[in-house]
C-alpha cells in the first residue's frame, strides 16, 4: 500500500516533469511494491513459516540509491516524464561531479552532506538509465537484478548480482561513465557568485523600485530565513525566520509570503503572511492552503489547493479551468497581463490573458517532451521563463518578436529574477548546495534539438469501481510471528511468540507478546496498544506481567514473584513549527503476587512477600521551542521542559506516594562556525521529590543514554533522570534529587561516507565537553552534591544497513573522587 499526495508540487523542481501526476506516483510506488516484496529461496522459505515479517524481505537490505534510483528510473521508463527525464537530477551529479566531490556507488546514500536526501535519486536514477541507454539489453537489467537479489543469502550484496545479470564492471567504469556525462560543454555565459552552499533552492523576487533583492537563505545550520539585501552591492538589510515550503513576492514596499504550519495535530496548511518595511510580521490568512503568491500593478494572485488540484485565484476570480494543473501566475507590472504556467494534456505551456478576461488564455510555448516550463516573470522586454535547453534548465524570454534563450549556464539556470541594469539574478546548483548567481543575459544561438515524435497523452480507459469503505482489521491484524524467550530461572523457562501490526491509515498499532513456561506451568505476555482513531488525543495501552524468582527458603520452598503491570493514557498535543505543548494523563495500575513451591503460608516463609496492588494517575506537561537543522550538532536556539505529577495508593493498606520530577533543557548557539556547523551550549537541569508512607527513592548517576528504537516495539538504551557521568548508576539514593549538566559541543568532521564496501557508514563526527553535579537524599538531610564530574565525549553519526542513521557516544569522565571512567552510549539523551 502506499499513498498518493494529489496535488502534483508545481513548485518543486525535482517533480515538475510529469504527463500525469497520478501515473507518475502510482509507477513510482508500485515499482516499491514489486521490488521490494519480491522473494525466493531461503528467504520464502522462512516467511512460510514465520509469515510477512518485515526483516524477512531481502530487497529491502539493499543500498537507498538501488532502491529509489529503480522506481525513479522506472517512473520514466513508464511515462512521459519523470525525473530520470528531467535535468534536476542531472544538474545535481553534474554539480558534484565539477567540484571534484562526486559519489560513489558505496556514498550515494542518505548522508548529510550535499546533496543529502536527494543523492540516493539522482545518482541511482542516473546508473539505471545509463545501463538501459548503453548495456545491451539493458533495459531487461533491472528486473533481473531484481530477481537475483531476491535470494542471495547475503542481501546488501549489488556488485555480485549485477556480474550475474551481464554487467561485470557496473560499480566501477559504468557508474563513473553515467557520472560523467551528466555534464556538459563550454558554457556560453559566466556569472558571478552572490551566495552559495545553500540546502534549498534560493528563491529570488526583486523589489518594484529595483533597489532590493529578497531570497530564501538556508545554509543548513540553523532557520531558514528570508533575507533582503542591497540589490547592487548585496549586502544584508534584514531577515526573518521562515518555516517550509516558502515563496513570496513584492506588493510595493511590502513582501507577501506563503509558509507552511501546523493548525492541528495531524495538519499542515500553507497561508499568506506580510512583512511590511518596519519589519512587522502579520497573518493575513487561516487555512487559505494558499501558495506562490504573485504581484503586479496592484493585483495579488495565488495558488489555491484543494481536492487534488490547485486553482489560481486573482481577484474577482475564484477558479480558472479547473481542469489544468497550475503554476504560478504573475500579473505584469502595470497589472493588464497575466502570465502563468499550465499544465494540460500532458505538457507545460507558458500562457498570458488581459487580467480583465481570465477566460482568454494565449499559449505562448509548450515544453518539449521530458522538460517544463517554469519560473515565469516579467522583465522589460518580456516574460523570463525557464525551460530546458541541452539538457538543463536555461532562461529564455517571450517577446512579441518570439522565443530567445539569454542564459547558456554550465549547471542550468532557474528562478530568475531581472535586476534594473538590466543583469539577472537566478538559481543553480553548485559546489555542496545551492547558489545564487547574476549573470548578464545575451542571445544563445539555438541549438538543434535531437528529432523525437510528441508523446500522446490519454487518461486511462474508464473501469467500474466499488466502494467499500475502510475496515482497519484487514491491514491490523497480525501478519508475522517470531518466537521469542526468556529465562526467570527457577521461576520459569519462558518460550512463546511476539507479533506487531499497523492499520494502513495509521490509527492504531500494536506489539503484543505471549510466553508459556511448562514447568512449573506459567504464562506471561504483554500488550501495547496506540489508539490515533480520534485525532486528537493519541490513547494509549498497556499491560503485562513478568515472572521473577525470589529464593528458596530453609525448608525448600521456592518462591517466585510476578509482577503486574498496566496504564491506559491519552496525549494531547497542540503545536506550530518550532514550538510545541503537550499533555499526558494516564491511569496506572501495579501490582504484585507471590507463588510458592509447594504451597504453602507464604508469611510463614517470606518476609515482604505480601499480595499489592497500587493504583493511581499521573500527568505530564512538556512545551518548548527549538530549532533543528541538518547540519547542526544539536538542538539549538531554543528550551525545552517537562513536568511530571504522579500519585499512587495501596488497596490494603491506604499508603501513598506522590511524584514530582522537573526537567529543563536549554540550547544556544556560542561561538563562530567551526567546521560545518556552529558549537551550542547545551544545559540540562532536573529535580525530583517523593513523598508519601510508600517506601521509594530516585537513583542519581550513571550514564543516560537516548533510547534507540528497534523493530518490534523493542529499543535499546537506558534514559535516567538523574544522571552524573563518572559515576556507577545508583550511587545515590534519595526521596529528593537534583542534577545539572551543561556541554559545550564543537563540530568535528562531515565525512559522509561508506567504509569500504560495508552496509556502514560515517556521517558526521562532534565532541562535547562537560560538567555534572547531582546529589540525592532524604528529607531534612543537607544537600551536598556529592557528586560532581568533568570529561568530554566524541559524538559520532554512524550508519547501519547502508541509511539506518545511529548515534553513538563514546566518553571519558573524571569524577571528583575515584578512577577515570570509560564508557560508550548510543543516542543523545538531551
Amino acid at each position: 500500500r502506499f499513498t498518493i499526495l494529489l496535488v502534483p508540487p508545481v513548485s518543486e523542481p525535482a517533480l515538475q516533469t510529469f504527463d500525469s501526476w497520478e501515473r507518475l506516483v502510482i509507477v513510482h510506488e508500485l515499482t516499491h511494491v514489486f521490488h521490494l516484496d519480491r522473494s525466493r529461496g531461503i528467504w520464502k522459505t522462512l516467511q512460510t513459516v514465520f509469515g510477512r515479517l518485515p526483516e524477512l524481505f531481502p530487497n529491502q537490505y539493499q543500498p537507498s540509491w538501488v532502491i529509489e534510483g529503480l522506481a525513479t528510473y522506472y517512473e520514466s521508463r513508464f511515462t512521459a516524464g519523470g525525473r530520470a527525464e528531467g535535468s534536476y537530477h542531472r544538474q545535481a551529479v553534474a554539480a558534484d561531479a565539477a567540484a571534484g566531490h562526486a559519489r560513489s556507488p558505496w556514498d550515494a546514500l542518505y548522508f548529510t552532506r550535499w546533496p543529502d536526501g536527494l543523492a540516493p535519486y539522482a545518482y541511482g536514477s542516473r546508473f539505471w538509465e545509463y545501463l538501459s541507454q548503453t548495456v545491451p539489453s539493458g533495459d531487461s537489467v533491472p528486473p533481473r537484478f531484481t530477481e537475483a537479489t531476491a535470494g542471495q543469502l547475503i542481501p546488501f550484496r549489488v556488485g555480485r548480482p549485477l556480474r550475474h545479470v551481464g554487467v561485470p564492471d557496473a560499480l566501477t567504469e559504468q557508474w563513473s561513465r553515467a557520472v560523467a556525462t551528466a555534464g556538459r560543454a563550454e558554457p556560453a555565459t559566466s556569472s558571478r557568485l552572490i551566495v552559495g552552499r545553500l540546502r534549498s533552492e534560493p528563491l529570488a523576487r526583486v523589489s518594484p523600485d529595483g533597489r532590493k533583492l529578497a531570497y530564501i537563505y538556508n545554509d543548513g545550520r540553523g532557520a531558514q530565513r528570508l533575507r533582503v539585501v542591497d540589490a547592487k552591492t548585496f549586502a544584508v538589510l534584514r531577515s526573518h525566520r521562515t518555516t517550509g515550503q516558502v515563496s513570496f513576492d513584492w506588493m510595493g514596499d511590502t513582501l507577501i509570503i506563503a509558509q507552511l504550519d501546523y493548525t492541528g495535530r495531524w495538519t499542515v496548511r500553507s497561508d499568506l503572511w506580510r512583512w511590511l518595511p518596519g519589519g512587522g510580521w502579520q497573518r493575513m490568512t487561516t487555512d487559505a492552503r494558499l501558495i506562490e503568491p504573485r504581484a503586479g500593478g496592484g493585483i495579488v494572485s495565488a495558488l489555491e489547493l484543494g481536492k487534488g488540484s490547485s486553482v489560481l485565484r486573482l481577484p474577482r476570480t475564484q477558479r480558472i479551468d479547473s481542469s489544468a494543473t497550475w503554476g504560478p501566475a504573475v500579473p505584469s507590472p502595470d497589472g493588464r497581463w497575466v502570465a502563468a504556467t499550465r499544465h494540460q494534456n500532458g505538457r507545460w505551456a507558458l500562457v498570458r490573458w488581459l487580467a480583465p478576461a481570465p477566460t482568454s488564455v494565449t499559449v505562448l510555448a509548450e515544453a518539449s517532451d521530458g522538460s517544463a516550463i517554469a519560473d515565469p516573470t516579467w522583465s522589460e522586454h518580456g516574460i523570463l521563463f525557464v525551460t530546458d535547453a541541452a539538457g538543463f534548465p536555461q532562461i529564455h524570454l517571450w517577446t512579441e518578436g518570439g522565443i530567445t534563450q539569454v542564459t547558456d549556464e554550465p549547471r542550468g539556470a532557474r528562478a530568475p529574477a531581472p535586476l534594473s541594469d538590466g543583469r539577472i539574478v537566478f538559481a543553480t546548483l553548485g559546489d555542496d548546495g545551492w547558489e545564487l548567481r547574476v549573470v548578464e543575459p545575451r542571445p544563445i544561438a539555438p541549438r538543434p534539438a535531437p528529432e523525437q515524435s510528441a508523446a500522446t497523452f490519454d487518461s486511462a480507459p474508464p473501469v467500474l469501481l466499488r466502494e467499500t469503505g475502510y475496515s482497519s482489521w484487514g491491514s491490523l491484524r497480525p501478519h508475522f510471528w517470531i518466537p521469542t524467550g526468556t529465562n526467570a530461572g527457577l521461576a520459569g523457562h519462558f518460550y512463546g511468540l511476539a507479533t506487531a501490526g499497523t492499520d494502513a491509515v495509521g490509527r492504531y498499532a500494536y506489539y503484543a507478546t505471549a510466553l508459556m513456561s511448562g514447568s512449573p506451568l506459567r504464562a506471561q505476555g504483554s500488550l501495547f496498544l496506540i489508539n490515533d482513531a480520534f485525532g486528537n488525543p493519541t490513547l494509549d495501552f498497556y499491560a503485562s506481567n513478568d515472572w521473577w524468582f525470589v529464593g528458596i527458603d530453609g525448608t525448600g520452598h521456592k518462591v517466585s514473584g510476578e509482577d503486574r503491570e498496566a496504564s491506559i493514557g491519552a496525549t494531547f498535543l497542540a503545536h506550530r513549527w518550532r514550538r510545541f505543548v503537550s499533555l499526558r494523563v494516564a491511569g496506572e495500575y501495579e501490582g504484585r503476587r507471590f507463588v510458592s513451591i509447594p504451597d504453602t503460608i507464604l508469611s510463614d516463609i517470606c518476609t515482604g512477600c505480601d499480595k499489592r496492588d497500587r493504583l493511581g494517575g499521573s500527568a505530564r506537561l512538556a512545551f518548548g521551542s527549538v530549532v533543528y537543522a541538518p547540519l547542526a550538532v544539536s538542538l539549538q536556539d531554543g528550551a525545552l521542559a517537562s513536568l511530571l505529577y504522579r500519585y499512587e495508593t495501596e488497596q490494603s493498606t491506604g499508603r501513598w506516594l506522590d511524584e514530582k520530577v522537573g526537567r529543563g533543557e536549554a540550547y544556544l548557539r556560542l561561538g563562530p562556525r567551526v567546521g560545518f556547523a556552529y558549537p551550542v551550549l547545551a544545559v540540562r537541569a532536573a529535580a525530583g521529590s517523593l513523598q508519601g508512607p510508600i517506601i521509594d527513592r530516585f537513583s542519581v548517576g550513571g550514564v543516560s543514554s537516548g533510547v534507540v528504537p528497534l523493530a518490534f516495539g523493542q529499543s535499546v538504551g537506558i534514559f535516567r533522570t538523574f544522571p552524573v557521568r563518572g559515576y556507577p548508576a545508583g550511587t545515590l539514593y534519595g526521596r529528593r534529587a537534583a542534577t545539572l549538566t551543561a556541554e559545550y559541543r564543537v563540530p568535528l568532521a562531515l565525512v559522509g561516507r561508506s567504509i569500504g564496501h560495508l552496509p556502514f557508514g560515517v556521517d558526521k563526527f562532534a565532541v562535547a565537553v562537560f560538567g555534572d553535579i547531582g546529589d540525592a537524599w532524604d528529607t531534612g538531610a543537607p544537600r551536598l552534591h556529592r557528586l560532581r564530574s568533568a570529561g568530554a565525549e566524541l559524538i559520532g553519526d554512524m550508519t547501519v544497513s547502508y541509511d539506518l542513521l545511529l548515534r553513538l557516544r563514546l566518553g571519558v569522565a573524571q569524577p571528583a573522587t575515584g578512577h577515570t571512567r570509560v564508557y560508550a552510549a548510543f543516542g543523545a539523551d538531551f
